[in-house]
């Protein structure tokens, strides 16, 4: 009888530890009072970053009309706040300066393309840098130059990509970044204005699988004795993550609610302003085309237009946090080499439910997000053309 109750309590003991812990694991940490931070200028920081992430939840959530694009969002929150601590906190010093990845394999944001690799670094118009690397087997590979308009939204200065580049017999190059143009005129130059802030970095593939990269580093040729950040210099460096990252989310939602204003239309709102853009990055190389689609069941939109005359161009779909939707296990993005054309025009079709031919975009389960086209290095190219059709009427519909 004594060895029953002793077997008793001990499982009352194992299986009440168990609770205690796993209610412990769960437990909500309530928000402790400002004082903590003190005079602390980097806390004071902290707490504005923080602050944000818990106001992005409620855009979101304010933002996002059903369940679904509610969790897209928060994967969107932590895959931006990640990237916003990378690029302006652990590698956000312009003296000493580091390349982020800005989509590293599973953050996506600011519309990104399924076959490009994005990275950027933090400039100042103080420093000479100097960029060196290897091409690899990039079918694109571009350097672009932000500044900052007076609003805050980003300027579009200077480029620089393989076409006007000058490689080695192997692919090797070096790129200078300085207000002053080299000694000498064959070398690669990029010319820092006064409001130089960042470089992105774009490689484009037409199939991404088993390519070698492009490889490069950035140093700075003035660079000053290393010394760690100080608190004023953190409290610095948090604040640029956390505007970043406040930017990119009203960005991404002030986009949405202009597009979803009149879907399926290749013309962009009224309301749309060509400085707005500056919100995400363009590059002089790309020539965007774009809109919000809505699709009922039984809808499908069609886009049509004339082949580009260009090396690369491509039409995908993304959700409402303008990221790429998940192209690992649908057909949501294609480019030129994957698009079937016919007496040099081209027909792509966005619906739920896959055509019995023809160049499909796969509408992954979303009944509304953005589509994307992208005509690189184009002249002169024509706009593509939107019709929303009854999917049982595409047949008929040549």
């Amino acid at each position: 009888m004594k060895n029953v109750m002793f077997g008793f309590i001990l499982l009352v003991l194992v299986v009440g530890a168990y609770l205690l812990g796993s209610v412990q694991s769960r437990k909500v940490i309530s928000i402790p009072p400002a004082q903590w931070a003190g005079d602390s200028d980097s806390a004071q920081a902290w707490r504005e970053f923080t602050a944000s992430l818990e106001a992005a939840g409620e855009s979101v959530f304010a933002a996002a009309p059903d369940e679904a694009e509610r969790l897209d969002g928060l994967q969107y929150l932590a895959q931006l706040a990640s990237a916003s601590l990378e690029m302006k906190l652990a590698k956000g010093s312009a003296a000493q300066p580091e390349f982020t990845d800005w989509m590293d394999g599973y953050r996506k944001f600011l519309g990104d393309s399924p076959d490009a690799i994005y990275h950027t670094a933090e400039l100042s118009p103080d420093y000479r840098y100097e960029i060196s690397g290897n091409r690899g087997e990039a079918q694109y590979l571009g350097f672009m130059i932000y500044g900052s308009q007076l609003n805050g939204w980003n300027r579009a200065a200077a480029n620089i990509s393989n076409e006007a580049m000058s490689f080695d017999a192997e692919g090797d190059f070096t790129i200078l970044l300085a207000s002053n143009p080299p000694e000498n005129a064959g070398e690669n130059w990029l010319k820092l204005d006064d409001d130089a802030h960042m470089i992105m970095v774009r490689q484009y593939y037409h199939h991404r699988e088993g390519k070698l990269q492009a490889t490069f580093n950035i140093r700075n040729l003035d660079a000053p004795q290393y010394r760690p950040a100080n608190d004023v210099q953190l409290a610095m460096s948090l604040r640029k993550a956390t505007s970043f990252f406040n930017d990119t989310l009203s960005g991404a939602i002030a986009l949405g609610e202009m597009l979803s204003a009149a879907p399926n239309r290749i013309d962009p709102p009224k309301s749309y302003s060509p400085e707005f853009g500056g919100v995400f990055y363009p590059t002089f190389d790309n020539e965007y085309f774009g809109s919000w689609f809505y699709l009922e069941d039984d809808e499908a939109l069609v886009i049509e237009g004339e082949v580009p005359d260009v090396d690369y161009w491509s039409v995908s779909l993304q959700n409402r946090w303008m990221q790429s939707f998940d192209d690992r296990h649908r057909q949501v993005g294609l480019n030129n080499h994957q698009i079937t054309t016919e007496n040099g025009r081209y027909r792509v079709v966005v619906s739920h439910q896959k055509p019995s031919s023809g160049n499909w975009l796969d509408a992954a389960g979303n009944r509304e997000g953005l589509l994307a086209i992208r005509y690189q290095l184009s002249q002169g190219s024509s706009k593509p053309e939107l019709r929303l059709l009854k999917f049982a009427d595409l047949v008929n519909a040549r």
